[in-house]
């Protein structure tokens, strides 16, 4: 089973602890990252919301840079396909 999550800094912080983000999709404009569901991720989702997590900072702050390219890379990539489907094409 999966746990998904649209949440960029939980994300930030499940890859910051060593969770391995298994994959991840779009739904309209917003990525989803995906994760194994364990008791330890059960776990580390409640102590983030809680404000119980820490992190090493460094980690962290690469782990956003990361996901925010995938981000960017989707939406672009979402926006690239939506704009191709819907240019009129003249044919000669």
């Amino acid at each position: 089973m999966m746990y998904e999550t649209n949440d960029l800094y939980l994300a930030g912080y499940l890859q910051a602890v060593g969770c391995v983000m298994q994959s991840n999709h779009t739904e309209g404009s917003k990525t989803i990252f995906c994760y194994e569901q364990t008791d330890k991720l059960k776990t580390l989702v409640e102590d983030y919301y809680n404000m119980k997590g820490t992190c090493n900072a460094m980690r962290f702050v690469s782990a956003l840079k990361n996901l925010k390219n995938i981000v960017y890379q989707k939406n672009n990539q979402y926006n690239y396909d939506n704009q191709s489907n819907h240019q009129s094409r003249k044919v000669n």
